[in-house]
């Protein structure tokens, strides 16, 4: 019997303080459980410079720069679940994709 395929999800840390991928680190053990279901294709740890398909893209922070609008206009635009953090009060809720 064949495994499930893992979803594939890519997260990206635009303008901002990156805290909200810094809380999802704090899941700590639990990440260990989420990596038996989820493939994470992309971060910014990874280093990836051309974002592979994926089902679900995770955006935090603000627009800024203008690779931030091609990261926004690429790869995340046809990911089948779009998740945005907005930029929280620290950044005064700078506009986003």
């Amino acid at each position: 019997m064949s495994e499930k395929p893992k979803i594939k999800v890519a997260t990206a840390w635009l303008g901002g303080c990156s805290g909200c991928h810094m809380s999802f680190l704090d899941l700590d053990e639990r990440l260990m459980d989420l990596a038996k279901l989820v493939e994470f294709t992309a971060s910014p740890i990874t280093d990836v410079k051309e974002i592979p398909e994926v089902d679900v893209g995770i955006i935090e922070g603000a627009v800024c720069t203008d690779e931030n609008k091609h990261m926004c206009s690429s790869r995340w635009a046809i990911a089948r679940l779009r998740a945005i953090s907005p930029p929280c009060a620290t950044s005064k809720s700078s506009p986003m994709c």
